[in-house]
């Protein structure tokens, strides 16, 4: 009786999704985005234990087909934000946070050959010296390399990658500033313990075979809870977007921001955060799947969380500015089985 109630109610969620479904819009490249402001953060508020504070929260709309579905975000060097979407289409932000706030649709330059499982973009990095960006599919655990311009230069099906579930391949991932690159699945194995698969790749994955072997390791997210993006902080701590889908009608998501050390990454063994931060109180509660970050100019740091609406009308795009205060940490010597950086900073 149990299974079937779940069951039933699992049903009556899915059909609530498919009803929810957004208006289907026609493709405008030239359609503008709006930025409606929707919460933000007390100014001069209670002091807090958690280094994470709200600066404000915006709900993103546009009305053509090539809107939605993000799952991926970096900070460009130039202070705008890109966003990579389920659909594999792309959302850059100017003036992020600013009443003058607009985007756009870049288009990834298109190439022949290209594998049609390759829609399911799901992580975002880059080399903010160079400008080189890198994206993960999800379905063919594939990783590309891009230029500023968006010109695809590399491609790459790591062995580390290739028995990756197909619909929980990779979900995070990030260029860490010594060259490596760490990769998180997003379905946890079995069991459960023995947490989410993971690669260090010692350089630029698509850079060449020795680049693209790779240590395999697992990170161990909190019960419950999916990585789904991540990115690197200027004193080399590692920052992990956690979320967990809750069954209500509608369903409900919970996220919370993990806080790692990439120097504690060991061959075969579990990534465990140090801390796991919950969102600050006035972060609408949403599907989010995307984490960036970006120095200031004053020593802080400004997070962006951007969520993924999955084509529903049910759901929001919002993008959201937190601000870091945390101390810096001080730097680690690299572990005798953590992998060792390559030459290579592509």
């Amino acid at each position: 009786m149990r299974r079937t109630i779940a069951l039933s109610l699992f049903a009556a969620a899915l059909l609530v999704l498919t009803w929810g479904r957004a208006e289907l819009q026609p493709v405008d490249p030239t359609a503008p985005v709006t930025a409606e402001l929707v919460a933000q953060g007390a100014a001069g508020g209670e002091p807090s234990e958690s280094p994470l504070s709200l600066a404000a929260v915006w709900q993103l709309d546009s009305r053509t087909r090539d809107f939605g579905g993000y799952s991926a975000l970096i900070a460009l060097p130039d202070g705008s934000l890109l966003a990579g979407s389920d659909s594999g289409t792309l959302l850059h932000i100017e003036q992020p946070g600013t009443a003058a706030m607009n985007g756009s649709y870049p288009q990834l330059a298109a190439t022949e050959g290209r594998d049609k499982r390759d829609a399911d973009l799901e992580a975002l990095t880059l080399d903010r010296a160079t400008g080189a960006i890198w994206a993960g599919y999800e379905r063919s655990n594939a990783i590309e390399r891009y230029s500023p311009r968006l010109e695809r230069l590399g491609r790459v099906e790591p062995a580390r990658m290739q028995d990756w579930r197909a619909n929980g391949g990779p979900e995070a991932m990030v260029r860490l500033a010594d060259g490596r690159f760490v990769v998180l699945a997003e379905v946890r194995r079995r069991p459960a313990a023995q947490g989410h698969r993971a690669v260090l790749f010692p350089g630029d994955p698509t850079a060449g075979d020795a680049a693209g072997e790779g240590v395999a390791f697992a990170f161990a997210a909190p019960a419950g809870m999916r990585p789904v993006d991540m990115t690197q902080l200027a004193d080399g701590t590692v920052l992990v977007l956690l979320r967990r889908l809750e069954w209500y009608l509608p369903p409900d998501f919970a996220s919370a921001v993990a806080v790692l050390d990439p120097e504690a990454i060991e061959a075969g063994a579990l990534w465990h955060p140090e801390r796991v931060l919950r969102l600050p109180e006035g972060v609408p509660s949403e599907n989010y799947e995307g984490l960036a970050s970006e120095p200031g100019a004053d020593g802080t740091t400004r997070l962006w969380l951007i969520s993924d609406d999955n084509f529903t009308g049910l759901q929001r795009t919002l993008l959201v500015a937190l601000d870091w205060h945390a101390p810096e940490r001080p730097r680690q010597k690299a572990r005798g089985n953590a992998a060792r950086p390559s030459a290579n900073r592509n």
